[in-house]
């Protein structure tokens, strides 16, 4: 089994048929080696000029959004395999993720983490490769509160239909101080501070939460509820499938300095919903780390994290691969490298951003034989090929290179660059 992965496909918005791009072209080859071929799809798919539907109040006018025909280009470019998890699946609202869900169907790729109903934004998606049945699990820890996906519900002996949305996987974010302090907080609080934990040891205010801890920091937390749900998700995979795939969307850091501060009458929910602090910190948060073992014990044969968007580390966990992020795979702002928030604020683009690999995994007999890392770089211009990916030039991809090299020994994981590709041999 060859697994490609690639990270957010942020764009394109506009169809590639005719676009002419060597560079770009040579990237679709290696996905198209792949006996399953990944990356997280961001944006909406569906022509807006006949989109009965409207834009989500959430996030402010629904972006990002492409033509139903670039669900076909993305195809033609060699993915086979999309979680749909993520933080603008619901931009456009239900009937916009009941739309682009029909555009993946209609251009052959199958999708996981998002549905019409709870149930199937839960299961998992099957795939069958001539090496025998992949299956993908995705879920979500980044999102905006109308994005979960939900039962139906009964009102006077009459059922409605389920909601439709994402597999979602909520989480708190926990401020660790003295017993003191939390003494001292909970005064000043007053009628707006809500003991919270399992023993109301914790104190609640709004959405942030704190608890008494001999060491101060900041911790993150998932909701067990979800966490079991995804976990069962993959065992019931494994049964079925050959090769079980982990997928989530999870911008959240071991940081905790937000560079983009909520503007007044902001809801915090919504702004932790579009970004979460230090988003660009390489090390992950704590849930990620344990739910990513969690998920291999389970059946997962590789674990990919979307939502940075910088590339991060690599992490071999019993024989089996971890991507805490791969970056973006399409990244198109039309040549920006700056971009304001529907709320107003302001946020630059690093350099950084515009760089990715694509990491291609071979597996013998259920076991991982090695991956490559083929570094790459995203075009950034007023061009039709803005937002694309074209390899790197011997420098970047030494730089690129040397950045994963870097992350991935905090995981004890070897990275040797032969030939400008990174490579991972496991022990």
């Amino acid at each position: 089994m060859v697994f490609v992965a690639g990270g957010d496909m942020i764009g394109p918005y506009r169809s590639l048929q005719g676009v002419e791009d060597p560079g770009f072209r040579e990237i679709g080859r290696l996905f198209q080696k792949g006996s399953v071929s990944f990356a997280n799809q961001e944006g909406s798919l569906f022509d807006l000029q006949s989109f009965p539907g409207y834009p989500s109040a959430e996030n402010g006018g629904g972006y990002p959004v492409a033509p139903a025909v670039v669900a076909q280009d993305i195809r033609n470019f060699g993915i086979t395999l999309v979680s749909k998890a993520n933080n603008h699946a619901t931009d456009w609202g239900a009937e916009g993720l009941a739309a682009t869900l029909k555009s993946l169907a209609e251009a052959g790729i199958v999708q996981a983490g998002s549905g019409l109903s709870d149930a199937q934004a839960r299961a998992p998606a099957y795939i069958d490769t001539p090496n025998g049945k992949a299956a993908l699990v995705s879920t979500a820890s980044t999102f905006p509160p109308a994005a979960v996906a939900g039962p139906a519900v009964e009102r006077r002996g009459l059922i409605s239909r389920p909601r439709p949305g994402i597999s979602a996987l909520h989480v708190r974010q926990i401020r660790l101080i003295s017993a003191r302090q939390l003494a001292t907080l909970r005064q000043i609080a007053g009628p707006i501070g809500f003991p919270a934990g399992s023993n109301g040891e914790e104190l609640r205010i709004g959405d942030q939460y704190f608890r008494a801890s001999p060491k101060e920091g900041t911790t993150i937390e998932a909701d067990p509820k979800d966490r079991n749900a995804v976990l069962a998700a993959i065992r019931e995979t494994r049964a079925r499938a050959q090769f079980v795939v982990f997928a989530i969307h999870a911008h959240e850091t071991a940081g905790n300095t937000d560079d983009m501060p909520p503007v007044d009458f902001e809801p915090m929910i919504l702004h932790r919903a579009n970004e979460a602090p230090s988003p660009d910190d390489p090390q992950p948060a704590s849930f990620e780390v344990a739910l990513f073992h969690d998920a291999i014990d389970a059946g997962a044969d590789v674990i990919v994290r979307t939502g940075p968007h910088a590339v991060n580390g690599i992490e071999i966990y019993k024989g089996k691969p971890i991507f805490y992020s791969l970056g973006s795979l399409f990244l198109a702002f039309g040549g920006r490298r700056d971009y304001t928030a529907p709320s107003g604020q302001k946020k630059s683009f690093p350099a950084e951003w515009f760089e990715t690999a694509i990491a291609v995994s071979t597996f013998q007999h259920g076991r991982l034989s090695d991956i490559k890392l083929y570094p790459a770089v995203i075009e950034s211009s007023s061009a039709a090929t803005d937002g694309l990916p074209h390899p790197a030039t011997q420098n970047q991809a030494r730089s690129i290179l040397e950045r994963i090299k870097t992350f991935s020994a905090r995981f004890g994981t070897k990275v040797s660059i032969e030939d400008d590709i990174g490579v991972i041999h496991p022990r």
